[in-house]
C-alpha cells in the first residue's frame, strides 16, 4: 500500500499531525478488524517515537491519524515513517510504503516564565 502522505519538512518541536488517507482499492470499512501502528525511525532503524494512530472514523477506516505531541528530542536530518495494520484473529499484516521526512532545527523555542 503506497502512503500517500507527501514528504515534507517536519520542525522539531512542533507536534507532528498527519492523516493517511486509504485508497480507494480498499472498501469502507476494510481496516475495521486491525489494529494500526505507526514509527519514526532514523535511516540506520534507530527508534525515534511510536505515533499514536486512531482512526478518523472507525466504522469507514478511510483515514488514518498520526501524531505524536512531543518532538523535541527527534533528531534533525531524515527519518523514516510508515504505517502497519495487523488484522485481529489471524495476524495477516498489511504496511505501507516508507516515507522519508526531513527533520529541521527549530528556531522559537518555548520561553520559560519566570
Amino acid at each position: 500500500m503506497t502512503c500517500s502522505t507527501t514528504p515534507q519538512p517536519h520542525k522539531r518541536g512542533a507536534s507532528f499531525d498527519e492523516l493517511i488517507v486509504i485508497p480507494s482499492q480498499f472498501a469502507d470499512g476494510y481496516f475495521a478488524d486491525f489494529t494500526p501502528a505507526s514509527q519514526v525511525r532514523t535511516l540506520d532503524g534507530t527508534l525515534v517515537a511510536n505515533l499514536t494512530c486512531e482512526w478518523v472514523d472507525p466504522v469507514t477506516t478511510r483515514a488514518l491519524r498520526l501524531t505524536c505531541l512531543d518532538t523535541t528530542a527527534w533528531p534533525i536530518g531524515p527519518v523514516l515513517i510508515d504505517a502497519r495494520f495487523k488484522r485481529a484473529g489471524d495476524g495477516y499484516v498489511i504496511s505501507t510504503t516508507s516515507a522519508q521526512l526531513i527533520v529541521v532545527k527549530d528556531v522559537t523555542r518555548e520561553v520559560p516564565t519566570p
